[in-house]
């Protein structure tokens, strides 16, 4: 495994899987470049869901370079939502670290390459509506490819030759941002796991903020730093959203400790905001992973609404610049193609 010391991690005492995992994990990449995939929202299977059809073309596109898979969140959503959403077979979520779901809908889906990764976690909304405590249980007790130590984590990934360059991912949960513990009234667990982990205060929030922040006043020598999380912060998601809550908290700190980029989805779609004048931020929307397609967030830099895909990540060996291309991959005619690309430079390196 690229991750030093795996196999003696320690699950904290407290066992309250809302609170970070205390220390960052470390991945060594010697002599190599960083190559990775980035989607989300991939676990449904109703009508006009594509995840078969986005799977086979993950699996065309991954190779021996792509080192890891990050995800945005919204791994198992429920089928007929006609059911209550804690139907023992058709549900929300995962019920268990026995369910069914984790063979039907992850492990006997994504083969080749997919089956080998890392797959870096993140829990969406659709995962906190049943048992979101079951997917971190997942990690610890069954396979550590299904990477979700935590619901808050951090990673330090070296590369490059003799491993001189650094990238930080800080992987967050921003339900708790995004969903107002006082107001929320649909009929699902969202609200209790939100008071199981103490976010019915506004207080735990802020230290989950203070966290993050720490995180980034950490990484402040890092080459690139990458936060993942699952509501999106492309273009008017970060100021318009009428669910937004908490999230308009986040692009003036990424903004501040300047973050290479924020890694979203939720909206089932691909888009983008890139770095401009106002900030050297870049945001992705990787919500393509095949839930049925949804408009896009408005105002982006690029935008492909009701599209299928992901987003492939390319940082050669040298550290300087990142290369990233949308793919999309529509049950159409046409094969998984590139839908946009674009680069930019890391946080220690100034393009001409």
């Amino acid at each position: 495994a690229p991750i030093k010391g795996s196999d003696k991690f320690t699950r904290p005492k407290n066992n309250n899987v809302g609170k970070p995992y205390p220390i960052a994990f470390e991945e060594f990449y010697e002599n190599k470049g960083l190559d990775f995939i980035a989607f989300g929202d991939w676990g449904e299977r109703k009508h006009d869901s594509e995840q078969f059809q986005v799977a086979e073309a993950l699996q065309t596109w991954a190779n021996e370079n792509t080192l890891f898979i990050v995800n945005v969140g919204d791994n198992y959503y429920q089928t007929n939502n006609d059911l209550p959403f804690n139907d023992p077979i058709d549900h929300e979520g995962v019920l268990s670290i026995d369910d069914p779901k984790w063979h039907t809908y992850w492990l006997n889906v994504y083969n080749g390459r997919l089956k080998k990764i890392y797959w870096y976690m993140v829990a969406g909304n659709h995962d906190w509506y049943t048992n979101v405590t079951a997917q971190v249980d997942y990690f610890w007790e069954k396979n550590i490819r299904f990477f979700l130590p935590s619901l808050y984590y951090s990673r330090k990934v070296y590369f490059g030759p003799e491993n001189n360059k650094l990238a930080i991912f800080i992987h967050i949960d921003t339900n708790p941002f995004y969903y107002p513990y006082k107001s929320y009234e649909s009929k699902d667990d969202m609200k209790r796991n939100l008071l199981t982990f103490n976010f019915n205060h506004e207080s735990e929030i802020d230290n989950r903020l203070k966290w993050i922040e720490d995180q980034l006043i950490a990484a402040r020598d890092a080459d690139w730093i990458f936060v993942v999380g699952h509501h999106p912060l492309v273009g008017a998601c970060q100021t318009k959203h009428p669910s937004s809550y908490l999230m308009y908290k986040f692009p003036p700190l990424f903004k501040k400790y300047n973050v290479s980029a924020y890694i979203g989805g939720h909206m089932h779609d691909l888009e983008l905001s890139e770095a401009n004048s106002t900030t050297s931020v870049t945001y992705f929307g990787v919500g393509g992973g095949g839930a049925k397609g949804t408009d896009t967030c408005g105002d982006a830099t690029w935008a492909a609404p009701f599209t299928f895909g992901f987003l492939r990540i390319n940082i050669p060996h040298n550290g300087d610049i990142l290369y990233f291309d949308f793919i999309e991959a529509n049950k159409t005619n046409v094969s998984p193609h590139i839908s946009y690309s674009g680069s930019f430079c890391s946080r220690k390196y100034h393009c001409k």
